[in-house]
């Protein structure tokens, strides 16, 4: 007698786990079962696109973003130089203050406000691209480097070849022979606002080659193998958007009942009432619907 028959016999019909077998409740469960880099590869560019979409109409989703944007970075993570002389550690404080004014390369907020908005980009996107831009010296920066914090369409999750130096590129993302991450591949202006976009200079779809030295990639990993960022809200995309309908048809349905004082009824149909307006195709009429509206009804209504 084989092993897995005696298994059989052993346990009988009966699945050692409940999430497997063919009973009712689990017949039409079909799941699928796509590695790290596959599961996101098809999926990515919808989720991320339906979560930017609750997060500008659904208040929920906003102040969920914005409460964990506000309790994650605060007023941001500001060093404290350990340097025991007075002097040099006063200098490097007052070189570092100064830099954070002129952190930002394009000009919005300062060092601080720039982790503020990274953070929000991953949680709304599912990841952000932080692009260190080193400046020359003429350009009269307290140092000469910027930060530039792209969204991650920058990012094409649909470039997926091999490279002319023989390595891979996937995502978007180029990896050597050793898997590690040796440059970014990112469109020069954000693909879905095109030459409206102040630093597109026509470039259109092109994607320029930015060595991985000089990007900061950040997600949050879930599985070994990930290489790209999930939207934070993925999980509750489906309930948040049936939770927003329910939500407005609910206060629709509240505020016209709350409009109807009363219903009057009439033995002459022809007979008008103060404020009713002219009777529709089918003979029926309506005064204004407002607060105290009184609806007209037809004999035997």
């Amino acid at each position: 007698m084989g092993f897995w028959t005696r298994l059989k016999l052993a346990f009988g019909a009966t699945p050692i786990y409940d999430g497997v077998g063919f009973g009712r409740r689990a017949l039409a469960w079909m799941p699928g079962n796509p590695g790290a880099v596959a599961a996101l590869l098809t999926t990515q560019t919808e989720l991320r696109a339906k979560s930017r979409d609750l997060v500008r109409r659904n208040a929920w989703a906003a102040a969920g973003i914005e409460a964990f944007v506000a309790n994650a970075i605060g007023t941001g993570i500001k060093p404290q130089s350990l340097v025991e002389d007075p002097g040099m550690r006063e200098t490097i404080q007052a070189l570092w203050r100064d830099w954070t004014e002129e952190a930002d390369a394009q000009g919005l907020t300062d060092f601080y406000g720039l982790q503020a908005l990274a953070c929000r980009a991953m949680l709304e996107g599912g990841e952000a691209l932080i692009r260190l831009r080193y400046r020359r010296p003429d350009d009269g920066l307290p140092v000469a480097l910027q930060i530039q914090v792209l969204e991650p369409e920058h990012l094409p999750v649909t470039l997926n070849r091999l490279a002319e130096n023989g390595n891979v590129i996937r995502a978007g993302i180029e990896f050597d022979r050793l898997g590690r991450r040796v440059a970014y591949h990112l469109y020069r202006s954000h693909p879905e606002d095109g030459l409206l976009a102040p630093m597109s200079g026509g470039g259109g779809m092109e994607t320029v080659r930015v060595p991985a030295a000089e990007i900061v990639h950040l997600f949050r990993p879930l599985r070994p193998g990930q290489i790209r960022g999930e939207p934070w809200l993925a999980r509750a995309l489906v309930k948040l958007n049936e939770l927003d309908q329910y939500d407005d048809a609910e206060l629709v349905r509240k505020k016209t009942a709350a409009m109807f004082a009363g219903f009057v009824t009439r033995d002459q149909p022809e007979d008008a009432l103060m404020g009713e307006g002219p009777a529709d195709a089918a003979g029926v009429a309506l005064a204004g619907l407002e607060p105290g509206t009184l609806q007209i009804l037809e004999p035997g209504e």
